[in-house]
């Protein structure tokens, strides 16, 4: 495939940039006429807004556009003098959406800056080979397989060849019940099944088309994200790895035991590695490496189950005292726990926000 030649499905993107005389009948049926109507933000890598296909970007521009779009990334080419790509990108409320396609480029993420956003983002191939290596994971995806990167980590990211992908960029806060999954999955080659894998591929596809030919009202910029959201979440409820190993299948039934019995024994000040290691029947230095794969020591995941069960409890004022709370996530010292809790959180255990 030539960079010059576009899919046909984005080859009309920028015929229609201005105000419209219809909508989609499906979603206009579900808004009141009266809201009126408020311009989506979209980047677009376009500068005419009657060109047919979208434009090809330099060296130069394909760095900075694609600084703009997802994260600082260091950008390198082959052959910089020809390298050809476009970026066509839709942000909804909070989720941005982009089709992406390019030759030959590598991508490093050095070490967290203190300004990242708490996001992922989620890749699906659509044609080429493309590698990513984070936390000494490595993986090669191929049409049908997706995979996550972690914002607040180093990696690298390449294609030796062509290729054209989905990108979607979404904030963990949106994620929460499916950190778990996120944080096992990330950096593995996982599998679109027949269901909503394949449904979120296509809605993709449907709101970039109709976010470049229409100008949509609010409420519709909601509904498209929170359908995009709801396909994501049943799309990470089980991803299937690509050839799952014997031994990382072993690994995750210990990991599963390792969090119900750390979940179970919170309130135990003394949860060592030696403690849960003997409690699941694995030495210690294998409970080690099997952590040696995941963002966080066991140290640090055990502290971070804690915070949370304490946040927990707080909201839902089921305590007496702050004292009280620190004995029940494990924590002796309640002004330590004060200080590490306003330090995850940013803000101090009284000032919890209540959920009722």
């Amino acid at each position: 495939m030539n960079a010059n030649r576009q899919p046909d499905d984005l080859s009309r993107q920028h015929e229609h940039t201005g105000p419209v005389s219809s909508r989609l009948n499906p979603l206009a049926s579900t808004l009141d006429a009266a809201i009126a109507p408020s311009s989506l933000p979209i980047t677009s890598t376009s500068a005419d807004s009657t060109s047919q296909s979208p434009p090809s970007l330099d060296a130069f521009e394909w760095k900075r556009t694609i600084n703009d779009t997802y994260f600082d990334l260091n950008v390198s080419f082959r052959q910089p003098n020809k390298f050809l790509g476009f970026l066509q990108h839709a942000k909804l409320l909070d989720i941005g959406v982009s089709h992406y396609h390019a030759n030959t480029v590598h991508y490093d993420r050095g070490v967290q800056s203190a300004d990242y956003d708490d996001s992922i983002l989620i890749t699906f191939p659509l044609t080429g080979d493309v590698r990513f290596i984070q936390k000494n994971r490595s993986l090669s995806a191929k049409p049908g397989q997706f995979f996550i990167e972690l914002s607040n980590l180093p990696y690298e990211f390449y294609h030796l060849y062509e290729a054209s992908l989905y990108v979607i960029k979404v904030p963990l806060t949106l994620l929460s019940a499916q950190i778990p999954t996120i944080e096992r999955q990330f950096a593995r080659s996982l599998s679109i099944d027949e269901g909503a894998g394949r449904l979120l591929v296509f809605q993709m596809k449907q709101i970039l088309t109709l976010i470049h030919h229409q100008k949509l009202v609010d409420l519709e910029i909601k509904i498209l994200e929170q359908q995009l959201l709801n396909l994501m979440v049943l799309t990470l409820s089980a991803p299937k790895e690509v050839m799952m190993s014997e031994m990382s299948a072993i690994q995750s039934v210990h990991l599963k035991r390792i969090e119900h019995y750390v979940n179970l024994n919170l309130a135990n000040p003394d949860l060592s590695p030696n403690t849960v290691a003997a409690a699941c029947h694995i030495s210690v230095r294998y409970l080690h490496k099997l952590f040696a794969s995941l963002p966080y020591s066991f140290s640090e995941w055990v502290k971070m189950l804690r915070l949370k069960q304490a946040n927990h409890i707080l909201k839902s004022k089921s305590y007496v005292t702050i004292e009280e709370i620190a004995h029940r996530v494990g924590y002796g010292d309640q002004s330590y726990f004060s200080r590490i809790y306003k330090q995850y959180f940013g803000y101090p255990p009284r000032d919890t926000p209540s959920t009722g």
